[in-house]
C-alpha cells in the first residue's frame, strides 16, 4: 500500500510496496507519486486523484507503468481508494506487480 496525501505526495509506503516497487527498506523514495507514473499515464492518474480530492469520487483502477528503484518502467495495476474524509486524510493506493 501507498497513502498519498491531498496533492499526491506519498506519505508512507508499507514493505510491500516498497519490494513491489524494487526499493530496498533504507532506499529513500521519491515522495512524489506522480514523478513514478510513465507520462502516457500520467495525465489519466492526475485526472483521477483530482477527482477524488474535489469531487470526492471514491475509487479509481489503473493499469500503468511505475518506475521502480532500480531505474526501469513496470507494469502495475493499482486501485486507489479514496480516505479522505477520515482522520488521517488520504488517499490509499495498492499495487499488484503484473
Amino acid at each position: 500500500m501507498l497513502y498519498l496525501d491531498r496533492g499526491g505526495t506519498i506519505q508512507h509506503a508499507n514493505e510491500p510496496a516498497r519490494r513491489a516497487l524494487e526499493y530496498g527498506i533504507n532506499d529513500t523514495l521519491e515522495p512524489c507519486f506522480f514523478s513514478h507514473v510513465h507520462g502516457r499515464n500520467l495525465h489519466r492518474v492526475m485526472r483521477d486523484l483530482a477527482h477524488m480530492v474535489s469531487h470526492r469520487t471514491q475509487r479509481a483502477r489503473w493499469l500503468l507503468r511505475l518506475r521502480t528503484g532500480n531505474g526501469r518502467w513496470r507494469w502495475y495495476r493499482a486501485i486507489a481508494r479514496n480516505q479522505l474524509d477520515r482522520v488521517e486524510a488520504r488517499v490509499r493506493v495498492q499495487l499488484r506487480p503484473l
